[in-house]
């Protein structure tokens, strides 16, 4: 299932940022190798994706294949 959010920060150097979901609930963190698109390309803040709900090694919830809407 598709979600939708807004990236709240992204930091570049690091290679991870917060997506604010838009059906309410808490930040998502994501990493840089969720991105469906070319890696040289960052997300800006403010930007609207999709992504979809993953877990991370520390079953922690993230975001996943992230995409341009």
């Amino acid at each position: 299932m598709k979600y939708f959010g807004t990236v709240k920060s992204f930091d570049t150097i690091k290679g991870h940022g917060e997506i604010k979901p838009e059906a309410g609930g808490d930040m998502l963190r994501f990493e840089r190798s969720a991105f469906s698109w070319e890696n040289n390309s960052v997300p800006t803040v403010g930007q609207r994706l999709s992504y979809d709900v993953g877990t991370t090694k520390e079953r922690q919830p993230c975001a996943l294949n992230l995409a341009t809407i």
